[in-house]
């Protein structure tokens, strides 16, 4: 709960400042909080509809393959970046050109990759050393 509570803290942070850097003055507190209580709040409705409507190709009792798998998480990426942008839209106007709504959504996804692992790696450690386990298991290191 913790690291989900912290990734979600840091998402807001960073999304807020990226609209700010983005937009300047017109990212006013109403319209960052409108923007990014909107994709926060969305990702979670979306990502389920997507896992359910995948999960309905796979044959009952089958696992999905990989190529399905890459297929889920392109969709799934492809159906957030046009709703950021949309997003925009709606909250900046005409101010909101694609190349400007864009660059905020790709910008976001990129922090939001390094975001996500950092936090991972940080709350593995930190669990590691709550356990008094190795940092590292045997298989772990020698896959590397």
């Amino acid at each position: 709960r913790l690291e989900v509570g912290a990734d979600f803290g840091v998402s807001l942070l960073v999304n807020l400042v990226a609209q700010a850097l983005f937009y300047g003055a017109l990212a006013t507190a109403g319209r960052s909080l409108t923007f990014a209580a909107l994709v926060l709040g969305l990702a979670v409705p979306r990502r389920y509809a997507i896992r359910r409507l995948f999960n309905a190709l796979v044959a009952p009792g089958t696992r999905q393959s990989r190529w399905q798998s890459w297929l889920e998480v392109c969709s799934d990426t492809a159906v957030a970046l046009v709703m950021a942008i949309i997003l925009q839209r709606l909250c900046y106007g005409a101010a909101a050109t694609w190349t400007k709504a864009g660059g905020v959504t790709v910008v976001l996804y990129v922090i939001t990759l390094g975001r996500r692992y950092a936090l991972r790696r940080v709350f593995e450690t930190w669990n590691a050393h709550q356990e008094n386990l190795p940092l590292y298991s045997q298989a772990s290191s020698s896959e590397l």
